[in-house]
């Protein structure tokens, strides 16, 4: 493995290298994250791939961030590109790698937020030369090693908890709204996360026999920014998580970074007179929500005594040259045209200002709940130490084989960089019933079962029906795989 030289080019790190460098004529590049369409094969040069912190047709696995990393492939040869930083300079929030028969640039956008000389001492590209008929995944997985090895150091005793099948109430949530109002926006399925729709859909999964053993509370609980839960919507969200408790459930609740419903202006970042996003570099916004969190994950009296958070909208982390602004889920938008500088209170940015968010709410929740669990969708090993499980997200549009097959490419990658992380298969899968049972049923394969669906299963957004009903039968089959799931569990012990 060697660095190569890099250079400055206005803000941006170009590192250019020429096939004569890497031993071979490369005519294949390969992204480590699935594409939009489920697509992992390489593609042909030329080809230029923009690995970053929004998702791209490219990188439509939603992991916020990935590996900014790459292979080239030639005829008999492959060779793994890696950007790699030091602590506290992961200051970006794209990388472009541009690779043809002829040349190889790679260039990391500091979006005029860091002087590139510095940085330049703190930022690197290493090649990294396959062994032994090495396929790229595990070429990827070995440099990890080499370059973040913490990451292999930071095998843990995992609760037995955190690996009990999970149910999260999104699917839902939708199919609910769907049902009740006809088609429509996903977004309305906020005003239906309700404690008593919880506890009737729990009750269907509870009278299946379905063995959850954690229950995601998703959007909707509260506002995205103040994480104070909605007094009409949850009356008694403390009476709720003790009920799951006395059941042997643990609750997690859904938590959006970035969105800043219910704060107030000087905490959050504006582009111009429109307000962006929380700005995770304010003092008294950090401290506000450390209080926040505590709050919400603590069993003392006046608090909620939840055990974990789902974090979402991660990619929400504010950028120069993609400006996406949002108070709530479903109420987030582009913004097309801002000639200006973001300004920030504090210091960093790119992945870094995620890292900084990420890690106050996993070191606050210890704190409370040591064995708290934050399961986030990050698969960067630079981030191995502020969350505990990854979630593979939302399955998007369906592939033409199997469901199972497109997550394991996600599970795969998240394997390949943090191995001593749980997978949380996630269950957001819509429009097609049979490939959804099919994928409840056997995702135990790749990680831990979720489900997201008790009564209705949601078809369609746009067209009648929107929803079928969900057979008890159907059901009793994701029973007995499951707890095959669990009894294996046990065994293990």
């Amino acid at each position: 493995m060697r660095k190569v030289i890099p250079h400055i080019k206005k803000t941006y790190i170009v590192f250019r290298i020429k096939p004569v460098e890497i031993g071979f004529t490369p005519e294949k590049i390969w992204c480590p994250s699935p594409s939009n369409d489920h697509r992992t094969e390489p593609y042909d040069i030329p080809c230029k791939i923009v690995i970053g912190n929004r998702i791209t047709s490219q990188t439509g696995a939603k992991f916020t961030p990935l590996p900014f990393s790459v292979a080239l492939i030639g005829k008999d040869k492959k060779v793994l590109l890696y950007i790699k930083a030091k602590k506290g300079w992961h200051l970006w929030n794209f990388v472009e790698f541009k690779a043809t028969s002829s040349s190889i640039e790679v260039s990391v956008d500091l979006e005029g937020h860091t002087n590139p000389a510095k940085a330049l001492k703190n930022i690197s590209l290493f090649i990294s030369p396959e062994c032994n008929g090495e396929n790229p995944m595990q070429m990827l997985s070995k440099a990890t090693e080499i370059l973040y090895p913490q990451v292999v150091k930071n095998k843990r005793n995992i609760p037995d908890w955190w690996l009990m099948p999970i149910y999260c109430g999104w699917g839902d949530q939708v199919a609910t709204s769907l049902f009740m109002e006809g088609p429509g926006p996903e977004t309305r399925a906020l005003a239906y996360c309700t404690q008593g729709l919880y506890e009737k859909w729990i009750s269907k999964l509870e009278e299946a026999g379905i063995p959850i053993g954690i229950v995601i509370i998703d959007a909707g609980w509260s506002p995205a920014g103040t994480l104070e839960p909605y007094k009409n919507q949850w009356p008694d969200l403390r009476g709720f998580i003790e009920r799951q408790h006395k059941k042997n459930r643990k609750v997690l609740l859904w938590f959006a970074t970035f969105l800043y419903e219910g704060l107030p202006d000087k905490w959050c970042i504006f582009a111009g007179k429109t307000k962006l996003v929380a700005d995770p570099t304010n003092q008294e916004y950090r401290h506000f929500l450390k209080k926040q969190i505590f709050r919400l994950i603590s069993s003392d009296k006046g608090c909620f005594d939840a055990d974990g958070f789902k974090i979402d909208q991660l990619s929400y982390v504010p950028s120069e040259r993609s400006l996406r602004s949002g108070e709530q889920c479903g109420r987030t938008y582009l913004l097309k045209k801002f000639k200006g500088d973001l300004k920030i209170k504090g210091k960093g940015w790119g992945c870094e200002l995620l890292y900084q968010l990420q890690k106050d709410i996993y070191t606050t929740a210890k704190k409370a709940k040591p064995d708290a669990l934050i399961n986030s969708s990050t698969v960067h090993p630079y981030f191995y130490d502020t969350f505990d499980m990854v979630r593979l997200h939302d399955t998007g549009t369906l592939p033409e084989g199997t469901v199972l097959e497109a997550m394991k490419a996600r599970a795969d990658l998240a394997r390949a960089v943090l191995p001593y992380h749980p997978v949380d298969t996630d269950n957001w899968v819509y429009g097609n019933y049979e490939k959804w049972l099919e994928y409840t049923m056997n995702s135990y394969k790749i990680g831990i079962p979720c489900i997201f669906y008790s009564e209705r299963f949601v078809l369609s957004f746009t067209k009648n029906p929107t929803t079928c009903e969900i057979p008890e039968i159907d059901l009793k089959k994701i029973v007995s795989i499951w707890e095959r799931y669990i009894d294996n569990l046990k065994k293990m012990k």
